[in-house]
């Protein structure tokens, strides 16, 4: 069958500029597994894309330059690649989305760092911005991350207000259990996890508790599996691994509210993603596993694009 497919979460920027020169047109080198040429085989209909600037991380230059850098990176493939790809800015951009047509991008501040207050979210709703997350591993001037227990500043529950304002949706990926209350208690509209797993199956500092996907849930939102060895299991991990998060997922908040956010060039190889994913075009084989475990193709199709669709909608303008 041919699939739908959103990918929840795709470090296009930042694969590009680790590997300077690279053709994002070209098929991806042998140990990368995100390229247009890829995207388009594996029928991804929409991808969100992320602008990667925690402070710090790119060396000598300040979040909010970097993350310039990368919108500037994204204008030059819209250009470039227009006929395949283009900035997805209102519900109806969302309906010209096709398997196999154009590609619609979707933009995802992972780290709010480069925002420098809430009152400045405007601008980058202009530029595409529809989810913020409002940390990365480390703590900044609005929340903690991953790597630490502080839970929402002051600061982050006003850029939460703005955000809702904005119609922009909050992912809580790269927070801590602190701060990931915080949210659940202070924002207004639906909550996405774009790339996490289950706790319960493996349990990782990274994955979400079961608390918490069922009040993602409760709000509309989605809770989306990460394709990284790391995350999912101790050792090496097949689609087997990357299923059964899902069905644990599926069994604590059912099937409309999980997806996939496959961080495919997250700062590694694919060399530590599952056994048979070699690129995104291989994502496709999560919803051929999906039925063959059982699932009827409805509920598959909504896991491998359609419920990203209902959340994109809500937060999307007409």
């Amino acid at each position: 069958m041919s699939w739908f497919i959103v990918d929840g979460h795709e470090d296009v920027a930042m694969t590009l500029l680790m590997d300077v020169g690279r053709d994002f047109g070209a098929p991806a080198p042998p140990d990368r597994g995100l390229s247009l040429p890829d995207a388009r085989r594996g029928d991804l209909a929409v991808i969100l894309a992320t602008i990667f600037a925690p402070e710090g991380y790119w060396k000598g230059r300040s979040a909010l330059s970097a993350a310039r850098e990368q919108l500037r990176l994204y204008e030059g493939l819209l250009e470039k690649h227009e006929e395949h790809l283009f900035r997805v800015e209102s519900r109806g951009d969302l309906e010209l989305c096709r398997a196999g047509g154009p590609i619609g991008l979707v933009h995802l501040v992972e780290g709010a760092d480069p925002i420098a207050s809430p009152d400045t979210l405007g601008w980058w709703v202009d530029q595409g911005v529809r989810v913020i997350g409002p940390a990365w591993n480390t703590s900044n001037r609005y929340s903690g991350g991953t790597h630490d227990d502080r839970g929402l500043s002051a600061e982050g529950r006003e850029l939460l207000d703005a955000m809702h304002e904005h119609g922009v949706l909050c992912d809580v990926s790269h927070l801590n259990r602190h701060a990931v209350d915080d949210v659940l208690l202070s924002a207004k509209g639906p909550v996405v996890a774009s790339h996490s797993n289950a706790h319960s199956v493996y349990p990782h500092r990274r994955n979400l508790i079961d608390e918490h996907v069922r009040a993602i849930a409760d709000r509309s939102g989605i809770v989306c599996v990460m394709l990284y060895d790391a995350v999912l299991r101790d050792g090496k991990s097949s689609i087997d691994d990357v299923v059964a998060h899902i069905d644990h997922f599926v069994s604590v908040a059912g099937p409309e509210h999980v997806g996939i956010g496959s961080d495919i060039d997250g700062g590694f190889g694919t060399d530590q993603v599952p056994n048979g994913i070699d690129s995104v075009a291989d994502l496709k084989k999560i919803g051929e596993a999906l039925v063959a475990r059982g699932y009827a193709e409805k509920d598959a199709q909504a896991i491998l694009g359609g419920n990203w669709m209902r959340v994109l909608r809500e937060a999307l303008p007409a």
